[in-house]
């Protein structure tokens, strides 16, 4: 009986450091890591800069000021 492969992942927030850890899984070929590790960074990427977006968008939000006469 074979064992599937397992993906494990850590974060450390004091760091800011996320391990990936991929167990039992071997690639066909090399250039096949370096096809995924520029993917997944890609994709980080891609997701830190759109929440770096929204979270603008609703810190500089307008106040209405009223005057008592």
């Amino acid at each position: 009986m074979s064992k599937k492969p397992t993906i494990d992942h850590d974060y450390d927030a004091g760091k800011d450091k996320l391990t990936i850890t991929i167990h039992r899984y071997s690639l066909k070929r090399k250039k096949d890591r370096h096809t995924i590790i520029e993917t997944l960074m890609a994709t980080l990427d891609s997701k830190s800069s759109s929440k770096k977006k929204s979270k603008t968008k609703g810190r500089y939000k307008k106040l209405e000021v009223t005057t008592i006469d």
